[in-house]
Parts: C-alpha cells; structure tokens; sequence
C-alpha cells in the first residue's frame, strides 16, 4: 500500500509491505527527497512502529541538512524477530519489491539487526547492482566509475572492512572533537553504552587512538577497568553484540554512572531518562544511536552543564563515507574515512562553539530541514 502527505514543497511517500508467504510486514518511508534521492537504512526488529520509522526519517532528512548533503532521508524497517528462519528470503522479496526506488531513489543502508554485507548480498540476489547506486547517478557518475569507487567501502583495514568502521570513524572524530571543547584532549577516558556494530567499531577505532576505553556495556552487563579495557581482547570475544561474561562484570546501567570523561550512547534510543542525570559523571556526551536522547533529556543535560554532541552530528558516518566517493575523488579505502572524520571534526568544533555563543543546546543549534542550509 502507497500513500502520500506533504511534507514542505516535497511529498512524503510511505509504502506499507505484506510478504506473500511469511506473516510480515515492513514499511518505507521516505521523508523527504533532494535533488530526487533520499538515504537512510533498513532495519529488522519484531516491534517495528511505523510512527517511530517515520520519526527516524524525518530524523535523517535534518542529518543530511546538517552537512549540507544533497540527499533527503528515509528509513525502513521489516517486522519480524532477527532470528527469523525466513529472514534472508523476506529480505530479498522486499527489496525485489521496492527495487524501482533504490535504482533511482533511496540509497540503502543499514540500521538495527542489520549490516552492509547481508544487505548487499540480498540486493545482488534480486539483481541490484549496488543499494546506493542512486546517488551515483543523482551525481552524474556512470554507473561503472560510481562502483569502482563504491569497492573501497568493502576493502579491509586491518581486519575492519570500510563499511564497518565508517560509522565509528564518525564517532570517533565526534568524540575527539567533543573532547577538545572539554580541554581533555589527551589521555581521554571513555565509556561506551553498546556492543554491536557502532559500539564495537567506535572502541576499537578510540583504542586505537589512545583512548582508555573504562567502562563498555552491552544490554546485560556492564565491564569497567579504570586503567582502561583490553578492547582487542573483548573484541575477539564479542558475539552477537554481547561482551564475555567476566567474574566481575557489573549490570548493565553501570555505564552511566562510569567516571569519564566522554559517554557514548550506542546502543538504543532514549537511552535514560532525567532522572538518571544526576547519577552522572561524564564530561560529555555522544549520540552514536539514533534519537539517543528525548529531548527534554537534552535540555536538562544542558542546564546541567553537560556538553552533547547530538546524533545529526555524530551518526552521519555513513551519508558522509557515500559523499567521499562523489566528492573527493580518493584513491583509497582509508581516503574514505579520512573524510569522514575531517567533515565531522569540524562541523562538530563549529557547532559546539555556537552552542555555547547562543547559551542553546547544540541541537538547538542545527538547522531543522534541508530548506535551512
């Protein structure tokens, strides 16, 4: 089922998906168009909502505007349990469905319980030469050129593959950047909420920078180590997005109460509430998740004095990794995230020191569409 709004001079398209043989549904929303493409990623998870969909939508459209991105945003999500027997096969059926929209129009990636590799081996399966081939031809490249490029995303530094990192890699350059704002620019201390793909990517690429990564927790339990984790070794026993279960491991919520100075929120949205305000002690923070923090949480972190680098900042890795192939020309995998983190890392300085000019939250001050830019 299709059906339209408005949303400014741009309409918005959502696209309700039955499967045919498994009892599933999914949804596409589109929140706005730029230029004729809009990106964001599809998800898998039982309680899907199509409201919350839409809201990430509209939560990607400002993302783009934030780095002035010539792309609008869109997300989708597939209602049913990551370990559904059929998962690989609805997969491939939804995307064979909506196959007109990612040639020309949306750009995918991925978002919970999803990755690049599952993603793009669905799209070729259904005859996609690339999920994010519309950018390339909304920026004129030929298809052949815009793929060759695109192959640096799949080569592997150091056991990492581009795809993997380019979300933490923003992350990183968010944190760091946060960081000097706080005047903590060395032996910089880091919690981490979550153990997936963002949380896994963003310790990893912070020890590498010679963070002490003290506290990192999953949805279960919570390590810390105040001389720092041996993020290498966890990383080797990571599964499914959960740390091992050491001796001393403590419950989970103990991430936010971890001394340090920079907390990273990578696991869930509305990650706490006020309430869980004072139990802080972190210099600042980072919105790796989407939507990591309501906004009254925002504000009251604000009046509290503490610094966040909001999601629209620190979640565009992957929208600016796709701008490096169509506008820096590089000529290499680590060309790509080099961008990345030099985007970040500047848009992240100006908009701190605007925020504290104007005495707002830095949200506050973002632009709201891709209109403001």
């Amino acid at each position: 089922m299709i059906s339209r709004g408005w949303c400014g001079r741009v309409a918005l398209l959502k696209i309700e998906y039955c499967d045919p043989i498994e009892p599933v549904t999914g949804v596409l929303v589109i929140d706005r168009l730029v230029d004729g493409v809009c990106a964001g990623g599809l998800r898998i998870a039982a309680d899907v909502d199509i409201d919350e969909i839409a809201a990430l939508a509209g939560n990607m459209t400002r993302k783009q505007a934030v780095y002035a991105l010539p792309v609008g945003g869109a997300k989708a999500g597939l209602a049913m349990a990551p370990e559904h027997p059929a998962r690989a096969a609805v997969l491939r059926r939804f995307l064979a469905t909506l196959a007109p929209l990612v040639e020309r129009t949306w750009s995918v990636g991925p978002d919970l319980n999803t990755t690049m590799a599952e993603l793009q081996r669905a799209g070729a399966d259904v005859g996609l030469p690339c999920l994010k081939i519309a950018v390339g031809r909304s920026r004129g490249l030929p298809d052949r050129e815009f793929l060759r490029r695109y192959e640096f995303l799949d080569a592997a530094l150091d056991g990492w593959s581009v795809h993997q990192l380019r979300a933490p890699a923003a992350v990183r350059a968010a944190a760091l950047a946060l960081a000097r704002a706080l005047g903590r620019a060395s032996g910089l201390r880091v919690a981490i909420q979550g153990a997936g793909a963002m949380g896994g990517g963003a310790a990893y690429l912070l020890d590498r920078a010679g963070c002490r990564v003290i506290a990192w927790a999953d949805d279960v339990r919570c390590l810390v180590a105040g001389a720092g984790l041996d993020v290498p070794a966890l990383l080797a026993r990571r599964q499914g997005g959960r740390l091992p279960d050491l001796p001393d491991a403590r419950p989970s919520s103990a991430v936010l109460t971890a001394e340090c100075d920079i907390l990273i929120l990578a696991a869930v949205s509305r990650a706490f509430d006020v309430a869980a305000i004072a139990g802080l002690r972190c210099g600042g923070i980072v919105e790796a998740a989407n939507l990591a923090l309501a906004p009254a949480v925002e504000h009251a972190l604000h009046a509290a004095g503490v610094l966040v680098v909001p999601d629209l900042l620190a979640g565009a890795g992957g929208s600016l990794a796709v701008e490096a192939l169509y506008a820096s020309d590089p000529t290499g995998p680590a060309d790509v995230l080099a961008h990345v983190e030099r985007r970040v890392a500047a848009r992240v300085a100006d908009v701190l020191e605007d925020s504290r000019r104007r005495a707002c939250p830095a949200r506050a001050a973002l632009p709201e569409t891709a209109d403001a830019v």
